[in-house]
Parts: C-alpha cells; sequence; structure tokens
C-alpha cells in the first residue's frame, strides 16, 4: 500500500519525481501534471491547479514529497494543518532537485528521516532544522520508537525534557529493561546526558530531566509512587520497551476477556507494564487458538508457537539438566524461577508445561521473571528479554 505521495507541477520536477518513485516502490504514489506524463508511465495525472491533488494526498497519505518550492508548499498546505502529532510529513525538492527540505512534522511525523532518504536517492543537500537533529543529539519523543517502545508523559514533561537536552542542561538516563543500542554505537552521548545505576541515585542528582526506561509500572511499588512523584523538580519521561515474553497456554475455546483478565492480573501483582508486552508464547497446537490471537492482536504483539521437543527441553527432569535457554546451567538459576514440571500435563498432552518453557523459549531469558500463574482453564507465566 503506498503511503508517500510524491507530487510533481513541473517537467524537471517530473524527472526526479521518475527517479524518487523508483526508488520508493512500492510504498509510492508518482502523482504529476498531465502534460509531463510519459507515454505507458505509471504515474497518476492531473490538470493544474496543484491545490486539489495537493491538498487530498495531505489527507490520504503519511507522507509527501512536493516537487516545488517551499512557499508555494506553505499557501497550499496552510488550511489544512492541525497539530505535529496528526499533519503527514512534508518533504519539498525544488525544482532542479538540489535541495530537500524537511518542511512539515519533521521530527514526530517522520520527515526528517525522509529527508535524509529523498536526498541519498537523488544526491541532493538535506535541509534539516530540527534542534536535535541539528544538534546531533538525541529526540526526547522518538527515543526507542525505531524498537517498538512507547512513551509515558505528558507533553509538558517531553517539552521541558526536550529543552533540557537541546540546551545543554544535565539529563539523567535510568534504564531498567530493553534494548541497550538506543543511541549509535560509533558516537558518545552528549556531553550533558548521563547514566545512573539507580532510580535513588537519579533522583539525588542535579540533572534537570530524567529519562527512565523500564518495564515496571511503579518507581516505589508497595506505595505506588510514580516515577515523576519519585523526582520532584525533574521533568521526568518514562519508556516502555518491548521487554516482557508471556507464555500461556489454555484449554480449547477459553475466550480473549478470560486470557486478559489472568494477564492483566499477572502484571498487576509483579508491577508490570502492559504497554511492554512483546509477544505471547504458547505450544504449536495453539497457533489457531482465536483467544489468543485476538489477545495478541489487541496488545500489538507477536506470537511465538513451540513443539512439544522445545517445550519438554526447558524441564529438569528426571537427571536431565535444565538448558534455560542455553544462558545458564540448571545449578546458577534459582529454583524459584525455574520451570516447574507438571505430570498432569505431560500425562495429557506429552508436555511437561507450556506457559513457563514457552516463556523462557521466546526470551531467552535465563529464568523466569514470574512462575506459572493459573485459573481453571488457563495459565500464565512471564519472563524478561535480557538487556544485553
Amino acid at each position: 500500500m503506498s503511503r508517500i505521495a510524491i507530487i510533481a507541477i513541473s517537467r524537471n520536477g517530473a524527472r526526479v519525481g521518475r527517479e524518487l518513485s523508483s526508488a520508493l516502490a512500492p510504498i509510492a504514489a508518482f502523482f504529476v501534471d498531465r502534460r509531463f506524463m510519459l507515454p505507458g508511465e505509471e504515474a497518476r495525472p492531473f490538470d493544474l491547479p496543484a491545490r486539489p491533488v495537493v491538498q487530498q494526498a495531505f489527507r490520504d497519505y503519511e507522507s509527501l514529497v512536493l516537487l516545488m518550492p517551499v512557499g508555494a508548499a506553505i499557501r497550499l498546505l496552510a488550511p489544512l494543518l492541525v497539530h505535529k502529532h496528526h499533519d503527514a510529513a512534508v518533504v519539498c525538492v525544488d525544482d532542479s532537485g538540489t535541495f530537500a527540505v524537511s518542511l512539515l512534522s519533521g521530527h514526530v511525523g517522520g520527515a526528517d528521516r525522509l529527508t535524509q532518504q529523498v536526498a541519498d536517492v537523488i544526491g541532493a543537500t538535506p535541509v534539516i532544522t530540527s534542534a536535535s537533529h541539528a544538534g546531533g543529539t538525541l529526540a526526547v519523543d522518538l527515543l526507542g520508537e525505531d524498537m517498538g517502545w512507547t512513551l509515558e508523559a505528558n507533553s509538558t514533561a517531553v517539552t521541558r525534557a526536550s529543552a533540557a537536552v537541546v540546551n545543554g542542561d544535565p539529563v539523567g538516563v535510568y534504564q531498567r529493561a530493553g534494548e541497550r543500542d538506543w543511541w549509535l554505537a560509533d558516537s558518545p552521548l552528549p556531553a550533558n546526558i548521563h547514566n545512573f545505576p539507580s532510580l535513588e541515585k537519579l533522583a539525588a542528582s542535579q540533572c534537570a530531566a530524567a529519562l527512565v526506561i523500564s518495564d515496571q509500572v511503579w518507581a516505589l511499588p508497595e506505595s505506588r509512587v510514580g516515577y515523576a512523584e519519585s523526582m520532584p523538580g525533574k521533568a521526568t519521561v518514562v519508556y516502555r520497551p518491548r521487554s516482557l515474553i508471556v507464555g500461556m497456554g489454555c484449554r480449547r475455546g477459553v475466550p480473549m476477556d478470560e486470557l486478559e483478565a489472568l494477564l492483566d492480573e499477572a502484571l498487576e501483582q509483579n508491577n508490570l507494564a502492559r504497554a511492554s508486552v512483546r509477544c505471547i508464547a504458547t505450544a504449536e497446537i495453539k497457533r489457531d487458538e482465536v483467544g489468543i490471537l485476538l489477545l495478541a492482536d489487541k496488545l500489538g504483539a507477536g506470537l511465538e508457537c513451540y513443539g512439544v521437543e522445545e517445550l519438554n527441553s526447558m524441564f529438569e527432569t528426571e537427571g536431565a539438566p535444565l538448558p534455560a535457554s542455553g544462558l545458564a546451567t540448571v545449578e546458577s538459576v534459582p529454583a524459584a524461577i525455574r520451570p516447574t514440571p507438571s505430570p498432569v500435563a505431560h500425562r495429557l498432552l506429552g508436555v511437561w508445561g507450556v506457559s513457563e518453557p514457552a516463556a523462557l523459549l521466546a526470551s531467552g531469558a535465563p529464568g523466569l521473571l514470574v512462575t506459572r500463574q493459573k485459573t481453571d482453564r488457563a495459565t500464565i507465566a512471564i519472563a524478561r528479554v535480557p538487556s544485553p
């Protein structure tokens, strides 16, 4: 499906547009003034004026590449602008293809990235004026986005934290879970951004802003104190990495609502964030289980399924050692977080368990974060993907 509309209103623009359309296929649709369309060309012709096609594309597409002067683009789009979180990303390219300008929704909407992509294709100079991009620092509201992280903070906190980053004020980062390659591996962190080994040390610091990467709901779970409340005076932004694997087994036909209630209870009891669920892991025979499929879809999570031999390989039975995904020996894994074999499940289905071994297999973790919890018709266990 096309996500990018490329619109050309001149002969030279049509030439540049064809090059971009070819490079960005199949996600780009090419709109060209009918006078400059080539015979047999797969393009969408239009007749001037350009206003109707540009404004309709702004409503229908995620991104626009407009081959026209910046001033003309602004006049065409100004009546449609709503908010940076709503507006389409817009890149302008001049008639000769010399400059690619990130015009609208550059930072949040992705125009900055598209500008660089367009410039690379046609050999243009990218013009990107977002403060974080120009300053070579991190973008608070986009951190981890390409890894599926979600952000939890009000707009005021995000704005204050972004200002602290850009203005060189001290900013602290505490990471509890998730991928650790969120910053360019070959570049040092900006001098004003500091990693902290604990929330306590970050709270006690003189940092103007705190960026917390965690799959835990509360900073202080016993008293239900949130991260912002635990760091008075600091603009606090919380990121939810996709770090949790939910192992799940159930009887045939258990409805999604029942499975969801079991999940929510397990998450709440263990101070874990629903937004951090990466996938549901289960047995191969449950690949078509409607309740599990619907729950995975509702969570925006993946589904991983394992056969009998794979599931049984995760148990220490009859003297066989627990492999723990190859990351540890059974002696190094505390008994409290090892999968517990179920003789009943083995007698009925030939597997020693489903939820616990599936969670371990999908996560690659050396042990369980949440051991098996169950109802009469379903079981659940949770593991955390190790942070390298």
